[in-house]
């Protein structure tokens, strides 16, 4: 899915990272283990940061109008 990252509000951007990580783990048939939100926040670069209940942060990037983990 082709998604510029900038032009997304902050919480439909979470909303968009969030889906896309949780697919990852549903494709390798896994069961998602990292919890609810706990924190967002938007780097310098653009690109996002989301904290999880169960401690980790991950951050998400476009690439090639793409959402990735970084």
């Amino acid at each position: 899915m082709k998604i510029e990252m900038k032009s997304l509000k902050l919480l439909h951007l979470v909303d968009e990272c969030i889906k896309m990580h949780k697919q990852i783990f549903e494709d390798k048939k896994m069961r998602w283990d990292k919890g609810d939100v706990t924190g967002i926040w938007r780097d310098s670069d653009g690109s996002v940061r989301i904290s999880y209940e169960n401690g980790q942060w991950f951050h998400y990037r476009e690439e090639d109008g793409n959402i990735v983990l970084r």
